[in-house]
């Protein structure tokens, strides 16, 4: 689907490829939503120093145009008991 790579979460390079936009466009665009808290720009997760970008937010913004806020997402998690 739309040349998205299938891994979860991407890069902010391999996410501009997928937008077919620059590099630096890309990381200006993951810093806009840093700043405005997920309200624009390229929906962005910190790991330590990275940033990734959930694949499922990107098929979003390709799809949509519209931006998530990854802060207002809940995210089911299976936790197992070890029994």
């Amino acid at each position: 689907m739309l040349g998205i790579p299938s891994a979860p979460l991407l890069t902010v390079e391999e996410a501009a490829g997928v937008l077919r936009i620059g590099r630096s466009l890309a990381y200006q665009l993951a810093g806009q939503y840093d700043i405005t808290g997920g309200v624009s720009g390229l929906p962005v997760i910190r790991l330590g120093g990275c940033l990734r970008v959930p694949r499922w937010a990107l098929v979003e913004l390709a799809l949509t145009g519209r931006v998530v806020r990854l802060c207002d997402t809940e995210i089911a998690v299976e936790v197992s008991s070890g029994d």
